[in-house]
Formats: C-alpha cells, sequence, structure tokens
C-alpha cells in the first residue's frame, strides 16, 4: 500500500504519521521548509483530524512563523467524504499565510476534484494541480530527488 515519501530517509528532519487498516497519512518536513504530505486508502473524518493534528505538531516544530512550500501526494488516495473535505479547508484558511505553495498531484479525476474544492475553500491562490509528480516538482522548483 504505501509509497510516498520514505520516512527513513534523512532528509526529511520530522515525520509524522497516522495509520488506520487500509488507511495512511504521512507528512514530512525538510531542513529546507518543504513539506509532503501523503494519502494512502480511502479517506474519513478521522483521517481528516489527524492531518490537521499531524500538520499542527508539524508547524510547532518548524515554527508557526515560517513560510513553506509543499507538495500533496495523492496517487494511493481513494476518495474521502465532504465532511472531512470541509474540516481540511478551514484548518488551510486559517493557516494558508503559512504556506507559500502547494502542489497537489496524482490523484483520479475525483481525489483532483476533492483537492480543487478543499484548496477553493482556503482560498489557496497559490495551489496548482498536475496529474504527473515531474509536473509538481517542475512547478515548485524541485529537483527529481526532492520527492519520490
Amino acid at each position: 500500500m504505501a509509497s510516498g515519501q520514505d520516512p527513513s530517509d534523512p532528509k526529511w528532519v520530522h515525520v509524522r504519521e497516522w495509520r488506520e487498516p487500509e488507511q495512511l497519512i504521512r507528512v514530512s518536513a525538510d531542513a529546507e521548509d518543504r513539506g509532503a504530505v501523503y494519502f494512502s486508502g480511502a479517506g474519513s473524518m478521522a483521517g481528516a483530524r489527524a492531518l490537521t493534528e499531524l500538520l499542527d505538531e508539524l508547524r510547532a516544530l518548524i515554527g508557526t512563523d515560517k513560510r513553506f512550500v509543499a507538495i500533496v501526494d495523492l496517487r494511493d488516495l481513494a476518495g474521502a467524504p465532504l465532511r472531512a473535505q470541509f474540516h481540511i479547508g478551514k484548518w488551510l484558511f486559517a493557516r494558508k499565510r503559512q504556506i507559500e505553495r502547494v502542489a497537489v498531484f496524482g490523484g483520479r479525476p475525483f481525489e483532483m476534484r476533492i483537492a480543487r474544492a478543499v484548496m477553493k475553500i482556503a482560498r489557496m491562490r497559490e495551489a496548482s494541480f498536475f496529474d504527473s509528480l515531474d509536473d509538481a516538482l517542475r512547478w515548485l522548483g524541485w529537483g527529481r530527488t526532492v520527492y519520490p
């Protein structure tokens, strides 16, 4: 099931995970304040709450005054309820000043519509959506070695 960023890779100085049967959320940050979020399995309200808690933990470690750039990997996401989308969008809206840019990639059409809706709820103007990892990395200005 799990791909995404390798939590044992030393470039990820902060890694947090939440697991349930058939579900994984992994958030990571490197020393350059680049973040990665990976989803696997079917989304849920419990997963949405866990995601915002994991992100708040990382923000506390990195510093709530820092702005960061992030990549969101939806290749292995299998849907999410509307309430979960709203919860994530509301969280992002309250913290959007800390997010410089975010690239979302790899989701099926339904998951990408969800991601667009979440970013719209959050009024995230610096969010872009891509079919491929390479396009997302290019938009962020990251090399191919930053994210698998």
